[in-house]
């Protein structure tokens, strides 16, 4: 199930970077030091971002949902991480620029439970009560509990 993709391990709600390259350094660092991604993590995520483009501009809220190759991950996550500042990233489908500081990491093993994943990911954000309870979170705790509740009935496998 999706919800056992998340861990309050992998929750950072205080990202201190300046831009995009900062934040997946940081991100791709911790989930290769838990054993969730492997080497070759952060390059590819540079890779896939440059051709495939993950910012979504939602009407309550600007998200981005960068993954890889499944190649490069050992253990299936979602990785959520909030910035102290706002970062430039492209739309997903068109490439032009917007600005976001809510990021989901989506670690995915089987490709072919991706379209699932990110539709579902996608209904979430345009839901209003939930993006509302997902802004106003500030701890690892609430956000793990916010996120578990929400997903639970969605069915993933996540090995």
């Amino acid at each position: 199930m999706i919800n056992q993709m998340f861990n309050s391990e992998l929750i950072n709600l205080q990202a201190n970077v300046d831009d995009e390259q900062q934040l997946f350094d940081l991100i791709g660092s911790d989930v290769i030091r838990k054993g969730y991604a492997k080497l070759g993590y952060i390059s590819g995520l540079e890779k896939r971002e440059l051709s495939y483009p993950t910012g979504l501009q939602f009407p309550d809220i600007p998200v981005a949902l960068p993954h890889v190759d499944s190649k490069y991950i050992a253990k299936a996550f979602i990785y959520i991480a909030r910035t102290k500042n706002v970062i430039k990233v492209k739309q997903m489908g068109d490439g032009r620029e917007m600005t976001t500081n809510n990021f989901l990491f989506l670690g995915i093993k089987d490709a072919s439970k991706q379209p699932t994943l990110l539709a579902n990911m996608m209904n979430a954000f345009q839901n209003k009560n939930f993006v509302e309870r997902f802004l106003s979170v500030n701890s690892r705790d609430e956000m793990f509990n916010l996120v578990t509740a929400t997903f639970t009935k969605i069915e993933i496998e996540t090995n």
